[in-house]
């Protein structure tokens, strides 16, 4: 078989094939992000600023920039966009709703705090915080994506001379970041 018939072979073949799909053709751009944060330490005196974004601790001075979503300080929350704190469990928060958001003139909001008012319960025999059943924060983040979030835990386990003690405000969550604007959380 000469060139000239193996090229036209080659031609035919080409033009009647099928075209070759990669990768990218399957690509589903994905939106949804969960993740589960273990013992912030908020226990000093200043906020601890947190990007849900990128899953990290922000500086105080990058902050005054604006890029945090979420701030811990003892038993307070605040965040760097509207909030609300729903009488849902995390599991249940399929979508966030539309209305019903706090949003503070300067763009911050706060969550509720206190005993049974708030995110927490606090027994007064045992002085113990325990995170409220069945609540979830709901969040507008400053660059308008959703977000749903359970604190999970507010004591970190430290070792002492006298063995295991749990220490408060320690922050542990679990979140989930809708990145694509809408409010669906499935």
């Amino acid at each position: 078989m000469s060139h000239y018939h193996r090229f036209c072979t080659f031609l035919v073949l080409l033009l009647i094939a099928p075209p070759v799909v990669g990768p990218s053709a399957f690509a589903q751009t994905l939106t949804l992000t969960s993740k589960a944060v273990q013992h912030i330490d908020a226990s000093g005196d200043e906020f601890v600023y947190f990007n849900l974004s990128d899953a990290l601790i922000v500086t105080p001075e990058a902050a005054g920039f604006g890029g945090w979503d979420i701030a811990f300080q003892g038993t307070n929350i605040k965040v760097n966009g509207a909030s609300q704190l729903l009488d849902q469990s995390y599991e249940e928060m399929t979508v966030a709703p539309e209305e019903g958001y706090t949003l503070n003139e300067d763009g911050t909001s706060e969550l509720p705090s206190g005993s049974d008012s708030g995110w927490f319960s606090y027994d007064f025999n045992t002085h113990v915080i325990s995170p409220a059943a069945n609540k979830t924060i709901v969040l507008k983040t400053h660059d308008g994506k959703y977000c749903k979030i359970e604190i999970t835990d507010y004591y970190k386990v430290v070792f002492t001379e006298n063995g295991p003690a749990p220490t408060p405000r320690y922050y542990s969550f679990r979140f989930t970041l809708q990145a694509d604007g809408s409010g669906a959380f499935e």
